[in-house]
């Protein structure tokens, strides 16, 4: 046996700090021999690094030991990047930004797709996974995929499988079914090596929409010593910090790629909450006092939520949005750290309906997600925010200490 083949690895070998998995085919005198594992690069392209899920998956990443290279459009700097990542800024769906990918992806074993730009703009949104999907296939690494929950729409069966029918029912599951779609296509027709990530209702550092923008408000209410309401039980919904995706992208990046090929996974905490329970961790994290329950009714409720939804931004939500941002410059006597968050209708589809997910497929790979639950993963947002002062405290409140570094190790040092 010669010294190639006492080189490579098996395939139940962990691999070294340092080091990645391929596979490839190692020759055994004239024969070849069924494909083994040999150490390699381990190198990460992420797309849409300065966003939610993109920062913290090259924070996670660059953390464990990997070579990280960052792509982002020019104009983006919602999150600082690891000061080891290789950046560069391309306007994404361009055909420049294309070239700039494939020369980014060469040599890396994953290209983590994260770049999204925005629901209903299914168009650019397949511009720009298939320009991740091209320097994938061109430098023959996996497509780590982040999309979300919402493909699944309001699931029938729950806790809602992966195999669950998707029929996403607003603008932002539909964007992200086509991408999927598109991606699942190409694995088919082209060889594509695939994994797909769906997590539920995401937040955390660096978000200015979402559960952040709600966290915000609370905020507000707070330092104005007005208290809030919140709805009686309401439907369940599962949440997931945007920490714990990167830890599941880390999780499957050890993996075999090949044993992994064409698979999805969801990706939420532990524990689903009713709503009501989910205004109150906003609450808490906030230091908003609450005024009492209100009665929730699934139906007059949805019918509310759907017209809410549907009403034109300048009958409603430009109008709040603008009196959210006079709140948010006068908490900060007229000179705030950044532009206000923002509240959108994308979050009422969110909260609409049960919306919880079975996450054994990840967990069967050794996933404990970092934050149990929503109450302690908005605790955590909420120091954070305030720390890098980004939410206004209560109303003579302490200035709060920098917040702690979270353990950045991998989903297995749990």
């Amino acid at each position: 046996m010669g010294s190639r083949v006492r080189e490579a690895r098996t395939r139940g070998d962990p691999p070294l700090r340092g080091e990645s998995r391929e596979l490839v085919p190692v020759a055994r005198d004239v024969a070849a021999c069924q494909p083994l594992y040999v150490m390699g690069r381990r190198a990460i392209l992420v797309t849409g690094a300065r966003g939610l899920v993109g920062s913290h998956l090259c924070d996670a990443f660059a953390g464990e030991g990997w070579e990280v290279r960052a792509l982002d459009r020019p104009g983006t700097h919602r999150s600082r990047l690891p000061g080891q990542a290789t950046y560069a800024e391309a306007e994404l769906g361009s055909p420049e930004a294309a070239l700039v990918t494939a020369e980014l992806a060469k040599g890396t074993s994953i290209v983590a797709h994260a770049a999204f730009p925005g629901a209903g703009l299914d168009d650019k949104a397949l511009q720009m996974a298939r320009a991740s999907m091209a320097a994938a296939l061109s430098a023959k690494a996996t497509l780590l995929l982040v999309s979300s929950s919402t493909v699944y729409g309001r699931p029938r069966n729950l806790p809602c499988e992966e195999g669950e029918p998707k029929r996403p029912v607003d603008a932002h599951g539909q964007t992200r079914w086509a991408v999927e779609r598109e991606a699942y296509l190409w694995r088919r027709t082209r060889g594509l090596r695939l994994i797909v990530l769906r997590p539920a209702l995401t937040y955390g550092s660096g978000q200015r929409r979402g559960l952040a923008a709600a966290l915000t408000v609370a905020a507000l209410a707070a330092r104005s010593g007005r208290p809030l309401w919140v709805p009686r039980r309401g439907p369940v919904v599962h949440t997931v910090h945007a920490e714990d995706v990167a830890r599941a992208a880390l999780l499957v990046a050890s993996e075999d790629p090949d044993s992994l090929d064409g698979k999805a996974f969801n990706v939420a905490d532990d524990v689903p909450l009713p709503l009501e329970e989910l205004a109150r961790a906003l609450l808490q994290a906030a230091g908003a006092e609450e005024a009492g329950r209100v009665p929730y009714s699934p139906a007059p409720a949805r019918a509310f939520l759907w017209f809410l939804r549907r009403m034109p931004g300048w009958m409603f939500w430009g109008p709040l949005n603008r009196k959210l941002g006079r709140a948010w410059i006068s908490a900060w006597g007229g000179d705030p750290p950044g532009s206000p968050p923002a509240l959108d209708p994308a979050l009422l589809e969110q909260l609409s309906a049960d919306r919880y997910y079975d996450t054994s497929r990840l967990r069967a790979l050794g996933f404990v997600p970092h934050y149990p639950s929503a109450v302690e993963g908005l605790l955590r947002l909420a120091v954070e925010s305030r720390s890098h002062g980004l939410l206004p405290p209560p109303r003579g409140a302490p200035a709060l200490p920098p917040a702690p570094e979270v353990d950045r190790a991998g989903p297995r040092a749990i």
